[in-house]
Parts: structure tokens; sequence; C-alpha cells
């Protein structure tokens, strides 16, 4: 028991003093923030540039606006189809009503 209390006292007579170096917490913070850029995908990294982009408002109006634009030109475009298919409908049911022949399948 005699040596646990020897080790016990110079245990706690022990003193450590260690200064660290200048700016030694802002270089740990930066090699954190090193590893962490280069452990987030591609696709982390598009994300939090668009969202930090969107913080300015002439670029997210610009951005909402030309996805309107493209969704319109889509939506019109497939509607032109269906109109076309549709026309194209409507031209045989006519016919089919004004020629006999048309009604029997039998092409003139």
């Amino acid at each position: 028991m005699n040596a646990d209390e020897e080790l016990k006292r110079k245990l706690s007579a022990w003193n450590v003093e260690v200064e660290p170096p200048a700016r030694f917490q802002a270089n740990v913070w930066a090699q954190i923030a090193a590893r962490e850029s280069s452990r987030r995908s591609v696709w982390d990294q598009l994300r939090e540039w668009i969202v930090v982009q969107f913080y300015k408002p002439q670029l997210a109006a610009a951005v909402v606006t030309m996805g309107l634009a493209l969704s319109m030109g889509i939506a019109y475009l497939q509607a032109q189809d269906s109109n076309a298919v549709y026309g194209k409908q409507l031209e045989t049911r006519y016919m089919e009503t004004i020629n006999p022949l048309a009604r029997a399948g039998i092409s003139s």
C-alpha cells in the first residue's frame, strides 16, 4: 500500500505546463474543414453551391424564370404532338362520315 500512496503523491505533485503553438486552434479547425470537404460527394458540394447561390435574389429569380420558360416550352411541344395525333383522328372520323366507302374500310 505504501507504493500506491507514494505514487498518488507524486502524480498529484506533477504539473505539466504546455503552451500550444500560435494559431493552434485555427489550424485544427482548418484541417477538420479540409477533411470534411474532401469526404463530401460531388452532389453534396453541388447542392451546397446551389443553396449559397440562391441567397442572391437576382440569380434565384433568373433560375426560376428559366425553369418556368423551359417547362412551358416542353409542355407546348408535347401539346403540339398531341394535337397533331388528335387532328389526324378527327380527319379520319370526318372522312368516314362523308365517304361511304371509307366507312366500309375500302380505300378509294
